[in-house]
């Protein structure tokens, strides 16, 4: 696959995702953002990068956390950026900036910052261990640098169901090597490779239950899959979300629909 095909292709989707991927539905990106930055243990002096930003949730949680810092975040997506944007400004934060990047082109002066991010970005990559080392190039010698990805059974068993009900449809699944990044032992490894140490990481749970089939169809609308789900008329995207929330109906219990996003939270430094 031609790699700036990919960037471009994944760009659009989130551009079309960005107005309602802050939605109450998906909170768990800002609350996850949140913890991983307690967990990077910041002294409150850093320049710190955040990598595929999205509308700047780890960004904007950093910022309150560095009074003699700052932080610059990085997307390809010009609309979650915007949104990035107006969040910090709507919070009052002069110590945060947003622009457009390529993480494998990036043009910052090398051992430039003290810290690095990337909140459910790294496995967009087609080389998640060229991106390591792009990060690691800007990145001071002993360095922080710290991820979130997602455990295999995220979403799940919606996320099948729909990767199959897709299938039908003639639409195949978005080509994000998820999977590479799935377990700790795939974290420790890449990251090691990479050049990183004093590598930790743990597992949280960050799911809750959704109220039904509309609020599920919400998280899921805004969210990178639009990209897949857009590719079809407007027709079949009605008979398609009808039959698609028959099937995840059936997974509802007394307390609503589970929404599983099993989280892995990983820190490390730079040798």
């Amino acid at each position: 696959m031609n790699n700036d095909g990919h960037k471009q292709r994944t760009a659009a989707a989130f551009d079309m995702a960005s107005e309602g991927y802050d939605c109450t539905q998906l909170r768990f990106f800002a609350e996850s953002a949140a913890y991983l930055v307690r967990k990077m243990q910041l002294r409150g002096d850093e320049r710190l990068l955040d990598i595929a930003t999205g509308t700047g949730n780890v960004a904007v949680a950093a910022a309150m956390l560095l009074p003699d810092g700052f932080v610059t975040g990085i997307d390809l997506s010009e609309k979650m950026l915007r949104r990035a944007q107006m969040k910090a400004g709507s919070m009052g934060l002069r110590n945060v900036n947003f622009k457009r990047a390529d993480i494998e082109a990036m043009d910052f002066e090398e051992d430039f910052f003290d810290a690095a991010s990337c909140a459910f970005g790294l496995f967009f990559l087609q080389d998640m261990g060229n991106g390591l080392k792009c990060i690691s190039r800007v990145l001071k010698p002993g360095g922080k640098f710290a991820l979130t990805s997602f455990q295999s059974s995220y979403w799940m068993p919606s996320r099948g169901m729909l990767r199959e009900r897709l299938k039908k449809y003639g639409i195949d699944p978005p080509n994000w090597p998820m999977s590479l990044l799935d377990t700790p032992d795939k974290i420790n490894d890449l990251l090691s490779r990479a050049g990183y140490g004093d590598i930790d990481i743990e597992s949280l749970q960050m799911g809750y239950y959704l109220k039904n089939t509309d609020e599920y169809w919400n998280a899921l609308w805004n969210t990178g899959q639009r990209g897949q789900l857009s590719q079809l008329s407007e027709t079949d995207l009605q008979k398609f979300r009808g039959e698609h929330m028959l099937e995840v109906e059936k997974t509802a219990d007394d307390k609503g629909i589970w929404l599983e996003v099993e989280v892995l939270f990983a820190t490390a430094r730079k040798n």
